[in-house]
């Protein structure tokens, strides 16, 4: 009878269930709950903090049954959290080092953010100093008329252009033609050249301003083109990007903020490289002096 019971899987579920809630409470065992038992506190800068974030979400206030579940979700996911922790679940966790590497970044944002803001100096000496953020490209305005090359014929474009040299307008079947613009207004070098292709930005660079001129070779078919604006590349005049050096100084400071607290954070380890394959350049950068 006895060996019977034991040959049964319902008695070996509930032996190995037994074994493993002993290894459960000698490896962590768990705090008696009383005056020594560990604290939770939802505070109400806390709950009004969760009701915020719930109200964000769903657009209204929570309702007394909302709230509820509010307040479990949370009761839920701290006494989970603090049970992870305590069984070092956060450990070699990629998700976590990320975020909390990510939570670090911010904290280094805020602290650059503490700073006056910039004088009118300071962001006229990051204006000159860094002309790679506001040099305008070379750019260019025109009106273009596109033939595809089906219909390019060198008597048609003669024709065409003589006409528009002289006043005419720009023929109706031309117009849109592969829903292609006829009226550019100034636009980059290599905006145009990733539209037309073909070297077609580079030949505008040749032609007169304010003539028709063409015809122009591109990657659709063959253009009569009326330069109206050739704007050479140029450091953009302060006053007139202003606003946008000010978002980018503020950028940068944050990065700046951000690099100089991983280099004196930085300090406080030693790197040692044991993979294969690490650049020298880069064991140099984190070598110790």
């Amino acid at each position: 009878m006895l060996k019977s019971i034991l040959r049964e899987p319902l008695v070996h579920f509930l032996v190995l269930g037994g074994l493993l809630f002993a290894a459960w409470n000698w490896l962590a065992p768990q705090e008696s709950a009383g005056p020594q038992a560990a604290v939770i506190t939802l505070d109400q800068a806390r709950l009004d903090h969760l009701q915020t974030l719930w109200t964000a979400q769903w657009k209204r206030d929570p309702s007394p049954e909302d709230l509820k579940a509010i307040i479990d979700r949370h009761l839920r996911q701290e006494v989970f959290y603090r049970e992870a922790l305590r069984m070092g679940l956060d450990k070699d966790d990629d998700i976590i080092r990320t975020r909390l590497a990510q939570k670090m970044e911010a904290v280094s944002s805020d602290l650059s953010m503490l700073m006056q803001p910039p004088t009118e100096e300071q962001l006229r000496a990051f204006h000159a100093a860094r002309p790679d953020l506001f040099t305008l490209p070379q750019a260019y305005a025109f009106r273009q008329v596109l033939y595809l090359p089906t219909e390019a014929s060198d008597a048609t474009l003669e024709a065409t252009l003589a006409s528009l040299q002289g006043g005419g307008a720009v023929p109706s079947g031309q117009r849109g033609k592969l829903a292609v613009p006829t009226d550019w207004a100034l636009t980059p070098a290599q905006a145009l050249e990733n539209s037309f292709g073909g070297g077609f930005a580079e030949s505008l660079s040749e032609l007169p301003v304010g003539t028709w001129s063409g015809p122009v070779r591109s990657g659709l078919g063959q253009h009569l083109v009326l330069v109206t604006e050739n704007q050479s590349e140029h450091l953009a005049p302060f006053e007139e990007v202003r606003d946008f050096v000010a978002r980018q100084y503020e950028y940068y400071t944050v990065l700046d903020a951000q690099e100089q607290m991983f280099r004196e954070l930085l300090d406080r380890y030693e790197v040692r490289f044991e993979a294969e394959g690490v650049p020298d350049a880069v064991r140099q950068e984190y070598a110790r002096p």
